[in-house]
């Protein structure tokens, strides 16, 4: 009996604490903290200073209840960080300042009061901006965010951290904090101008043996300034970087590590070089692929190997034309996914029914100076007929180890495109089935069980809808 009761007593304790800490989950809410200075984006604050920070809210109201109208967002500072009332910056609502906001500081709690509470049933996100002393004694800091109703009461559990910004940045209520030294100015730093034509700048370092580094910038010429993430450097010992397309003429160059921006050595030794004209030719794109379906074409390419390409020209050519000519600009479609599967990064698409007989594509990379690569070239062949016939699946040419099969072999007529091919005795040893929009299948010799059959004459048997046509294919191995 006593056990029953003192369980009783539990669940009832259990609920009267989930009550007053978060028991709904009507308002739903995400956040993080920064520091607010540009481009710092790794969550470290140096010790003992005071830092600038901003604390990211997402906070979804949709399904708010009574009870639950935001008018206190109340900010727990970790242990050994200080903020006073002066402190505060603003909050702001949607990018909109909130004016009536109100900090009040209680110990270790910053309350944001806001008049009028937030009643509404938006989905918004908050910013909070202040200013906070940080501590000496502890390597991680952790904030939390509570949000209380007019009778200041929870109307939530505490804010849960992540993306709250959409930035790439510390999407956390942590702050990593480091020892308030600058690092060790930067060794070896040297600047060397390209020798093979291109107008860009080699630099090298030796990196940094301070844990606490997190990249270095680099000035050229005083004032532009170009950042280099420590995890981007790849060597272990010494650090390269290639500063592409710069202006022809004299450059100073001179080097900073940073622990972060605010938090950065003296500058190195300053380094003079003298850039020439951008005369080098780019790499020709590696690899080209051409897709024909009905009315149209795509152009598949891989990006030149060049850093400093900068568009790409499309070049055309029928087999009775001796010249190539170039297809209209466009702008050049660079996807997230890979085309094909094959690691194309590149795709024309050139809107043209081809008649039949023999086409050449090509694609230059051209550069910032205009310097333009060789072409890399592909022919397209469109035929009425399967091609070539004989063909030789074991030869290393392109252009006769495979058969070609164009569904143009059945002229004005739509419909599910195939090819069965048979042997002299009439046996099945490869189906080909084209998928949605292809108008070529191809045969490479090989039967369903990945084999290259013997040579011979093969029966085809070619269906577009309810058309057929038959014929005979020659295979010399």
């Amino acid at each position: 009996m006593k056990n029953a009761i003192l369980n009783l007593i539990l669940i009832v304790s259990l609920l009267i604490v989930f009550q007053s800490y978060g028991g709904s989950a009507s308002v739903d809410s995400r956040g993080e903290i920064n520091v607010n200075v540009k481009d710092e984006t790794e969550g470290i604050v140096p010790a003992s200073s005071t830092v600038p920070l901003i604390m990211t809210l997402r906070i979804d109201r949709s399904l708010a209840e009574p009870g639950e109208e935001i008018k206190t967002i109340e900010i727990t500072l970790p242990p050994g960080f200080v903020s006073k009332k002066s402190d505060f910056d603003s909050i702001s609502r949607e990018g909109e300042k909130l004016p009536d906001a109100e900090a009040v500081i209680s110990g270790n709690l910053l309350r944001v009061e806001l008049t009028p509470a937030i009643t509404d049933h938006k989905n918004s996100s908050f910013e909070i901006k202040f200013d906070c002393r940080t501590s000496n004694n502890v390597s991680e800091a952790v904030f939390s965010v509570l949000l209380r109703n007019k009778d200041d009461a929870p109307i939530s559990e505490f804010v849960k951290p992540g993306d709250a910004d959409g930035k790439s940045n510390n999407d956390d209520f942590t702050l990593q904090v480091i020892p308030n030294v600058p690092p060790a100015p930067v060794s070896g730093f040297t600047a060397e101008a390209d020798k093979t034509g291109e107008n860009d700048v080699t630099l090298r370092w030796q990196k940094s043996t301070d844990p606490d580094v997190s990249g270095y910038l680099i000035y050229r010429d005083e004032d532009f300034q170009i950042d280099v993430k420590n995890s981007e450097l790849t060597t272990f010992r010494d650090a390269i970087f290639r500063d592409v397309n710069v202006t022809p003429g004299n450059h100073t160059y001179q080097i900073t590590a940073y622990k972060i921006k605010t938090l950065y050595s003296a500058r190195s030794q300053a380094q003079t070089v003298s850039v020439s004209e951008d005369t080098a030719v780019p790499e020709p794109p590696p690899a080209l692929e051409i897709v024909a379906s009905a009315e149209k074409v795509d152009i598949l390419w891989k990006r030149s190997v060049s850093r400093d390409v900068s568009k790409y020209r499309i070049l055309f050519g029928s087999s009775e034309s001796e010249t190539l000519e170039p297809l209209p600009d466009k702008e050049n479609l660079t996807p997230h996914q890979d085309y094909l599967g094959k690691g194309y990064t590149h795709r024309y698409i050139h809107i043209r029914r081809l008649p039949i007989g023999s086409f050449t594509y090509a694609v230059v990379a051209i550069d910032e100076a205009d310097n333009e690569s060789a072409p890399t070239k592909k022919r397209l062949r469109i035929f009425d007929k399967p091609y070539p016939n004989p063909f030789t699946p074991l030869s290393a040419d392109s252009d006769f180890n495979t058969v070609v099969f164009p569904a143009r072999a059945i002229e004005d007529v739509e419909g599910e495109f195939s090819v069965l091919l048979f042997n002299l005795n009439g046996v099945l040893v490869k189906t080909l089935t084209a998928q949605l929009g292809e108008t070529e299948l191809k045969w490479d010799g090989k039967n369903e069980s990945g084999e290259i059959v013997e040579s011979g004459i093969y029966i085809y048997q070619l269906q577009v809808g309810d058309s057929y046509k038959t014929g005979t294919i020659i295979l010399a191995k």
